[in-house]
């Protein structure tokens, strides 16, 4: 099998793990990997994710791992320093520029991999969701059945506008196109699903099915935590926020500046509430009503808007930032919490879709899940798994009573958490590329 995957270890990002699961697991199936990704410098100038070598030593010896360059030439990452060129980009590429720079590399290297290893099947996770294009591509041109792993869905994940209506109609068509031809598309949460199913009626249900993210209870036993006196609550990952880009998303036409008029959303979300914010707040209030001492320490990158967050919310000397950790600190970090804690996005007038691939980790280690969520999938889940102190962001107190919950502890409901150990979701996996490998080429 041939499996796409341009984020893959050492770069230690959210979506790297599921990849790396399939990597390590898909050999019990009877499913040999030759994944095709890019070299570990090609990273550097693509996401400030940290490169973590641990994870790359997890890859088992029989996965062929074939690195090769990302095409992006020099001259694209200097000009995104520059806001007149990055404007300017905005509008030249149609859909996802790396559809356009990776095509080169990868063709080439496929060539000679299709005519050597003669595979049956090729699966493509993303995003980035320019993989999709290219998978639908390299389908047609080797004739081989695929199965789009998609870990978001490209036209509903926003945190930023489209720059206009026409980027969104192309956008659309390229997803639609990516979802119609190819044998499986495999969506990480049921709402992903329902939406597509909704916005794309033509597809068919049978072949759009729900894949979850997992744990895997070998990894996450090998890590000791040290027992704390301390109660504590601890926030592991990057907080998918930006000022800017909810002023974009949220503001009306006749209050943006002229270059933003163009600037289109097939939904609005408010992604402030992916952010510590409203927890914040509950912090506050749980410390004045006279709680009990509470440490909080938020481990991942520090934007530059979360100091400040901490400052107006009153919680600055109340939370311990670490900063960029190894996978083994933030699984030793969460298991010696009390609780972990999970935000989502708002969609104005809908339902969240996005599942933080950290949320089963949380359930695996069966922590209390402090669960300052809005109406949407994780808030399903955490529901189903017994494991949730749920509270609703708008809801100062109720935030600050969940906060005073957590050392009374939860029951979690074993038979839900099983069915997330990773080898069970490695297993439908596995049954999608037989499947398709069964099936054989659609065009």
């Amino acid at each position: 099998m041939v499996f796409l995957a341009f984020e893959f270890p050492p770069l230690s990002a959210g979506g790297v793990h599921r990849a790396l699961a399939f990597a390590e697991h898909l050999a019990a199936s009877d499913i040999a990997l030759e994944v095709v990704t890019v070299r570990p410098d090609d990273y550097r100038p693509w996401s400030p994710a940290p490169l973590d070598e641990g994870l790359t030593a997890r890859i088992p010896p029989t996965v062929r791992v074939h690195r090769i360059s990302s095409g992006f030439p020099a001259w694209y990452w200097r000009a995104l320093g520059s806001k007149l060129a990055f404007r300017a980009m905005q509008y030249a590429y149609w859909g996802d520029p790396l559809a356009h720079f990776w095509r080169g590399p990868l063709v080439a290297a496929l060539d000679r991999l299709v005519a050597e290893r003669r595979p049956d099947v090729m699966l493509a996770t993303m995003p980035p969701f320019g993989v999709g294009v290219l998978a639908n591509a390299l389908s047609r041109r080797y004739r081989l059945p695929w199965v789009g792993d998609w870990r978001d869905p490209w036209t509903l994940w926003r945190m930023t506008p489209f720059p206009s209506y026409a980027h969104y109609r192309y956008v659309r068509h390229a997803e639609g196109s990516a979802l119609a031809s190819a044998n499986v598309s495999v969506a990480t949460s049921h709402v992903t699903r329902e939406d597509w199913l909704a916005q794309f009626p033509s597809l068919d249900p049978s072949r759009v099915v729900t894949i979850y993210n997992g744990y895997d209870p070998d990894i996450l036993s090998r890590v000791d935590a040290p027992p704390s006196d301390t109660r504590s609550i601890a926030y592991v990952g990057t907080f998918y926020y930006d000022p800017v880009a909810r002023i974009n998303m949220l503001s009306s036409l006749w209050r943006r500046p002229p270059q933003r008029w163009l600037f289109y959303t097939p939904r609005r979300e408010d992604w402030l509430y992916r952010s510590p914010y409203f927890f914040l707040r509950g912090l506050r209030r749980f410390v004045d009503r006279g709680g009990p001492s509470i440490r909080v320490d938020f481990a991942g990158p520090i934007p530059a808007w979360l100091p400040g967050m901490l400052r107006d919310t009153g919680t600055e000397g109340l939370v311990r930032l670490h900063g960029p950790v190894t996978h083994e600190q933030a699984i030793r970090l969460q298991k010696s919490a009390d609780a972990v804690l999970l935000t989502s996005a708002k969609v104005l007038g809908g339902r969240d879709y996005s599942i933080a691939g950290k949320l089963f980790e949380y359930i695996g280690l069966r922590r209390p899940i402090l669960g300052v969520l809005t109406d949407g999938a994780m808030r399903d889940i955490v529901a189903q798994t017994g494991l949730g102190i749920l509270a609703d962001p708008d809801d100062v107190e109720a935030v600050a009573d969940a906060i005073a919950r957590i050392a009374v502890g939860v029951s979690p409901n074993n038979d839900v958490v099983a069915q997330f150990e990773r080898r069970e979701t490695v297993r439908a996996m596995a049954d999608c590329l037989h499947r398709a490998a069964a099936e054989g080429y659609r065009g």
